[in-house]
């Protein structure tokens, strides 16, 4: 009795010092820093000189692939600048190594399909299964679809070469209001995390980052904002290109703040990945639409937008706050 007795006051004594241990546990904020010069990665005016004018690219995504490389896909468009009716491809690069001087320019990974969809915006790629996933935004084909807050598409296309790309059956899979674009998975704890743009909703044109849940990327959750801002337009232009990153059990968003300023990005910190407040804010980074990517111990965020010609990269630490 007297060892029972014990072993019960033994356990309650280390539970409860392993609940204390947690609720004192102290998680330090970062701040990404950028810490080397820009690198010229792709100029598409370099394989494009078919007509004359200037090409850009704008937001894109990473991921490597079944053959070792590293793939971009992303916007491409050429002045005079229309994203509805010149923003109608998507770009494909690929590289060896992460930092290479220059990368391979490739065939379109897609274009857009008649009748169907009437822009190719921001794509997001993962990799589930041996199958790689794109995310992507085809717009609306409403005649006045770019002058109000018009319910973006949001689809899907499968491959397993990063070369050869096949849209989902059941495109589109789901439309927000706000011309909701900009897709970003992250996957935490086997749930997985779809953050895009969009305004409030169909009449509170705030700008605003929502997630969907999925625990297969098959079914997805109704819509929850995460964080807002105060800058009012019918497409949502003050969170653009939303980018979620977990470091030390803590969640960075970067947004872009297109609005406010064209090469300006907010990253704000929370504990949980489904609310970003905005007193939560880190730092500002003069960038627009970037990507944040791991190579090995080593990070790197890009760069890029209608002021660019192409994608530009630079590494990237994280620092305590």
């Amino acid at each position: 009795m007297v060892r029972i007795f014990y072993s019960l006051i033994m356990f309650a004594f280390v539970t409860a010092c392993g609940q204390k241990s947690k609720v004192n546990e102290v998680k330090v904020v970062e701040k990404p820093v950028i810490v080397s010069e820009w690198k010229h990665i792709f100029n598409p005016n370099d394989t494009r000189k078919d007509i004359d004018t200037t090409w850009y690219t704008n937001d894109h995504c990473f991921s490597k692939g079944p053959d070792g490389k590293w793939h971009a896909y992303g916007i491409i468009g050429h002045k005079p600048i229309n994203p509805w009716t010149g923003e109608n491809k998507l770009f494909h690069i690929s590289a060896d190594k992460f930092d290479q001087d220059k990368w391979e320019d490739h065939d379109y990974a897609l274009k857009t399909k008649p009748g169907v969809e009437r822009v190719l915006w921001a794509p997001h790629v993962i990799e589930e299964n041996g199958v790689w996933q794109m995310y992507y935004n085809i717009g609306n084909r409403q005649e006045n679809a770019p002058y109000y807050a018009s319910w973006g598409q949001l689809c899907r296309a499968d491959s397993k070469d990063m070369f050869n790309w096949t849209r989902h059956p059941l495109n589109p899979l789901f439309s927000d209001p706000g011309h909701a674009r900009d897709s970003y998975i992250l996957k935490d704890n086997d749930k997985y995390y779809y953050y895009y743009t969009r305004t409030f909703d169909e009449v509170d044109l705030r700008s605003c980052v929502a997630v969907r849940t999925s625990p297969d990327l098959n079914c997805w959750s109704g819509p929850k904002i995460v964080h807002t801002q105060p800058l009012k337009c019918d497409w949502g232009g003050d969170a653009e290109s939303p980018f979620v990153v977990k470091r030390g059990g803590l969640y960075y968003l970067f947004i872009c703040r297109a609005m406010t300023e064209y090469n300006q990005t907010h990253v704000y910190w929370s504990d949980t990945p489904d609310h970003f407040p905005n007193e939560n804010l880190v730092c500002e980074l003069p960038i627009h639409a970037g990507e944040v990517i791991q190579d090995g111990n080593k990070w790197y965020i890009s760069n890029t937008g209608w002021d660019k010609h192409g994608i530009f990269i630079a590494e990237l630490e994280w620092k305590k706050k």
